[in-house]
């Protein structure tokens, strides 16, 4: 649903000394940085994807949201409340229901067997589970010590022993039905230049279009932490919390309906691309997020002396690192920059 463009020129043309009326665009001058050349362009009607509740764009930071959130920055108001300024005729109720249609018809697409594409996924060749082999293979006992020194278990996973794949460990994804969707190879060698290595692009399905659930996938409703990589999701896994990685510090549109029915906590790495990356994962995930105050959108990083979360295993065990994340997460304050509060980012 598009923002009706001459309420939101109202709304600016209130709030800017000046603002710039470009086609169906509305610039304004960053509230994120000095500006003066009006670099952050907003978008009533949604941008090139025709975004719920417009979008706005931020080029001196990159920083981007929905226009309901950037009226939450200006105004320090309530999400509630800046929808009822974009959107004052219609309610709540309505707004709700209307987005729960959409992203119920986004996740029937994506998610039910019946209704997705049928592609056929295998694990390489020369790949087997690293329990099957030999208690003397070689490849089984790198394996076993690569993992043991990071405190991960080896069940489940795989080791291939043929190129181009050799020497890496396998790790499956699964969707909710338990049918294999995707896999991840990692290195076990220090020295390897590509630590990671997907399937071939030809069969079809790539990193954006799946998200990787340690152990079985929970029920809806449930909260879910959303993490970089497998061995992070593994670790907090282990720490009996319900754990996904998105491959990285992006996430894909894809990625976000996978989990719009979960409660997340956006769980990156502590370096400046895991800080940059909450904020840019908790502006995906708020366009994505029931308008309901029940559904809370929280993040967690590690502390300052472990880069990420398998890193905090390994040398505090699982209930430290369980308790450190329910006792350091914080909700997003859309009124605080990035929807992060400072104290949070740096504890």
């Amino acid at each position: 649903m598009a923002i009706d463009f001459d309420k939101f020129v109202k709304w600016a043309d209130s709030r800017f000394d000046d603002i710039v009326i470009s086609g169906s665009e509305v610039r304004i001058n960053s509230i994120f940085t000095d500006d003066v050349k009006h670099k952050m362009w907003c978008s009533p009607s949604g941008g090139k994807l025709n975004r719920d509740f417009g979008v706005f764009h931020c080029f001196k930071t990159d920083q981007k949201g929905s226009l309901v959130k950037l009226v939450q920055l200006v105004d320090k108001c309530s999400r509630d409340d800046a929808m009822n300024s974009l959107l004052g005729c219609r309610t709540m109720a309505e707004l709700e229901k209307d987005l729960d249609e959409i992203l119920c018809d986004a996740d029937t697409l994506l998610q039910k067997p019946e209704n997705q594409k049928k592609i056929e996924i295998s694990l390489p060749n020369g790949t087997n589970l690293i329990t099957d082999l030999g208690v003397n293979n070689w490849y089984r006992k790198k394996s076993e010590e690569y993992l043991d020194a990071r405190k991960i278990p080896v069940d489940g996973l795989y080791v291939c022993m043929e190129p181009p794949y050799k020497g890496r460990i396998i790790i499956p994804y699964y969707d909710r039905f338990g049918s294999l969707i995707y896999w991840n190879a990692r290195h076990i060698s220090p020295n390897s230049k590509m630590k990671y290595l997907g399937p071939p692009k030809d069969i079809g399905v790539g990193k954006g279009d799946v998200i990787f659930m340690a152990g079985t996938w929970p029920s809806l409703g449930s909260i879910v932490h959303v993490c970089e990589g497998e061995f992070n999701a593994i670790s907090l896994r282990l720490s009996e919390l319900n754990a996904a990685a998105c491959g990285g510090k992006n996430m894909t549109d894809k990625q976000a309906v996978l989990l719009s029915d979960f409660k997340i906590v956006v769980c990156l790495d502590r370096d400046k691309a895991g800080e940059s990356g909450t904020a840019k994962m908790l502006n995906m995930l708020s366009l994505g997020k029931s308008l309901s105050s029940n559904d809370k959108l929280s993040y967690v990083r590690p502390p300052e002396r472990y880069n990420d979360w398998n890193d905090m295993l390994v040398e505090c065990g699982p209930a430290i690192l369980h308790a450190w994340i329910k006792k350091k997460q914080r909700p997003v304050d859309f009124s605080a920059p990035h929807g992060m509060a400072d104290d949070a980012m740096h504890f």
